[in-house]
């Protein structure tokens, strides 16, 4: 009698945990707003999955996507692409006009940027059609000329959309090595990159507008993208270090230092290898190899002794000495953090 009124006692305090966790799990739920189900979020939580994880990003464009299909597209979602080109705006309205208050319903704001859409893609097409011929221009004859071309036509500062219209694909011309899958700390080979890999070769050549080119490349870029534009610049310090220091200074100027942030790109720029297959899954020698680059990028740096650039490169030189001593604290890597206005503008 007592093993059966064990097992009875033992399955009803089964049964009453999982009870329980299942109301706390219903209750947490009912709690935790989602985008699918509510749209009551502030912009600050909406500008979060932005800029969170794929999830978060996959969250924000169901918000934006249901909000938008409600009142503007008779209930119909649009495409993926068409959803990034709306969290570009809606992320330009965040912060216009500078320093609004947070923290406010985030559906009005998502209203109030959709009404805009339409009117920033056709202001836009003139100047991403010309961009793209001047790309084209210039990879199928890379020369000075058309690479000054090209540069003129990039933007030189981060925009508040790109050409997500599904028409004008200059993306996709320029960051042809994307079709790939990589992860994001494996910057691909240069014979899978053909339309970047000739700014590249431009760039090893020591061809000014190609340096130019692969720095605005920044205002159109994020994720692995990013981080490919920062391994191929961390290279020319070796090569060019006077052409890397000009360039940078110039980038920097044009960015505003909300956009640009020292302690993140520039220290991803001057130190980003990515792999050393040489190395193997040898610990120690990939850090035997890593130093040495690092030491004949000091070297190249510590060559320049133009007065114009003595303040960015003794940042550039401090960074480097930091990371070889083992003593640099590596933030992550983040797009600008205010989308600047347009150049149409």
């Amino acid at each position: 009698m007592m093993p059966e009124l064990g097992a009875r006692m033992y399955r009803s305090h089964i049964f009453a945990l999982i009870l329980l966790s299942a109301i706390s799990l219903q209750g947490i739920a009912q709690n935790i707003p989602s985008p699918q189900q509510s749209t009551d979020i502030t912009d600050r939580e909406l500008f979060r999955m932005l800029r969170g994880g794929t999830y978060e990003n996959s969250r924000a464009l169901d918000y934006i996507g249901k909000i938008y299909s409600k009142n503007f597209n008779n209930g119909i979602v649009p495409e993926r692409d068409t959803l990034w080109a709306f969290a570009d705006i809606i992320e330009h309205f965040m912060f216009n006009p500078p320093g609004r208050k947070w923290d406010v319903p985030a559906e009005g704001l998502v209203i109030e940027a959709l009404k805009e859409v339409a009117a920033q893609i056709k202001e836009q097409r003139p100047y991403w059609d010309n961009a793209y011929k001047a790309a084209e221009s210039y990879f199928s004859q890379p020369s000075p000329d058309n690479a000054e071309k090209f540069c003129m036509a990039l933007p030189d500062k981060r925009i508040p959309t790109f050409d997500y219209d599904g028409k004008v694909r200059l993306s996709e011309l320029i960051f042809d090595f994307m079709g790939r899958k990589l992860r994001i700390s494996d910057p691909p080979a240069p014979d899978l990159r053909k339309n970047f890999s000739i700014i590249e070769k431009n760039m090893d050549q020591g061809e000014p507008y190609a340096v130019g080119i692969m720095f605005r490349l920044f205002n159109l870029s994020d994720g692995a993208v990013t981080e490919t534009i920062c391994f191929v610049l961390g290279e020319l310090i070796s090569k060019h270090p006077r052409l890397f220091l000009q360039k940078l200074l110039i980038h920097e100027a044009k960015t505003e230092q909300t956009a640009f942030n020292h302690s993140g790109c520039i220290l991803r720029m001057v130190t980003e290898w990515g792999e050393i297959p040489e190395a193997g899954n040898d610990p120690v020698k990939y850090k035997e190899i890593y130093n040495a680059r690092l030491a004949r990028r000091i070297k190249a740096l510590e060559s320049v002794d133009d007065p114009d650039l003595k303040e960015i490169r003794d940042r550039c030189l401090s960074i480097l000495k930091k990371e070889k001593d083992g003593t640099t604290s590596r933030p992550l890597l983040f797009l600008p953090s205010q989308p600047l206005v347009s150049p149409c503008k």
